[in-house]
């Protein structure tokens, strides 16, 4: 699956290669909850900086520092890594953003994880806001033991591009 993901970002890195890029910025703020192991809980609120290329409109390549901020129960700051491929269709407010996430970079222990996000787009000359809803699924520490659980996340945020 890795060889699969890293070649897919090569193949669509390479293919707008020859369009004119423009440098993208992203500012949001997210939450969601742990459905799965239950019982269903909230997780921690999170801020993003994204940076990244937008070729043609369509598509971006980003890499975002999201902070976990540790307003939850049992939970502390951390730092992860998000390197994104949102795909937006022209004249559609609706995307879909892929994440690759690295998580643990102050904590630790360092894992990697994947999930997707659908979100709705709005703007007018380059500056604009988003909305959108993920799933993430990752390793956590829930009490004394390493699980895999399933996280859904809300995330609002503008952009400039």
């Amino acid at each position: 699956m890795k060889k699969l993901i890293q070649g897919l970002l090569l193949a669509m890195a390479l293919a707008a290669a020859p369009a004119r890029a423009d440098v993208v910025f992203e500012l949001s703020l997210g939450s969601g909850a742990r459905i799965d192991p239950k019982p269903t809980e909230r997780i921690a609120t999170n801020i993003m900086l994204a940076g990244g290329f937008s070729f043609a409109g369509m598509l971006k390549l980003e890499l975002g520092l999201l902070g976990n901020l540790g307003d939850v129960q049992d939970s502390e700051f951390d730092l992860s890594l998000r390197p994104m491929v949102v795909i937006s269709p022209p004249l559609f407010p609706l995307y879909l953003r892929g994440i690759l996430a690295v998580n643990g970079l102050v904590d630790g222990p360092t894992d990697v994880a994947y999930g997707a996000a659908l979100g709705l787009s709005f703007g007018l000359f380059g500056i604009g806001a988003f909305i959108e809803a993920g799933y993430l699924p990752q390793d956590l520490k829930v009490g004394d033991e390493e699980v895999r659980v399933k996280l859904i996340e809300g995330r609002i945020g503008g952009y400039w591009e």
